[in-house]
């Protein structure tokens, strides 16, 4: 039960050089999270925008389908000479 798993990078047995090697690696791979997030961050933010101008052409869109639908419903008026019943 008191025995430590021997896989496990034991800190309190370090060595002056084994210290310096796990800082490197330890800096290294911060680094690299780091930059990760960074680029990550800024997918994210061109995706945003992306679905931002999207939304707003799909409401445009949406606009002007709803006018095409007032404007096909509006019911010929008797000055209205395009009435087929003349012919």
């Amino acid at each position: 039960m008191g025995r430590s798993n021997p896989t496990l990078f034991n800190i309190f047995n370090m060595t002056e050089n084994d210290y310096k090697n796990f800082i490197a690696v330890y800096q290294q791979k911060s680094s690299d999270l780091f930059n990760q997030v960074i680029a990550l961050e800024a997918r994210l933010l061109s995706s945003n925008q992306m679905i931002d101008a999207l939304t707003r052409k799909v409401n445009e869109q949406n606009d002007e389908i709803e006018k095409l639908k007032v404007k096909n419903n509006r019911k010929p008026s008797k000055t209205d000479n395009s009435s087929s019943e003349e012919f």
